[in-house]
């Protein structure tokens, strides 16, 4: 039988400074993950993502985890770059 709670660590591309990290704990018959961002060196919460309850296993609850930290870090990517690009409407409006 495992102990919980159980962390697993992923290592961002971007960012040599911070980890991201799932945790997961078993309640009852099922399993929960918390999803974080941490500070490399102190594993300090830096962002706090999702929590994911229910989960039938274990490695489903990590799975799902992973995902949600997938989806957290697209989506952080995808308004950085639409700051950095600006749209054609406002191409139009600095020449007029």
């Amino acid at each position: 039988m495992k102990d919980f709670p159980q962390e697993k660590y992923i290592d961002l591309e971007n960012n040599p400074y911070l980890l991201g990290r799932i945790t997961i704990s078993q309640v009852r018959e099922d399993y929960h993950a918390e999803v974080d961002i941490i500070h490399k060196e102190s594993h300090k919460i830096f962002k706090h993502v999702d929590i994911v309850y229910n989960q039938m296993s274990a490695e489903e609850a990590l799975i799902v985890g992973v995902q949600r930290l997938r989806r957290f870090l697209d989506e952080i990517e995808q308004k950085q770059s639409k700051q950095e690009t600006p749209s054609s409407d406002e191409d139009d409006t600095i020449w007029h």
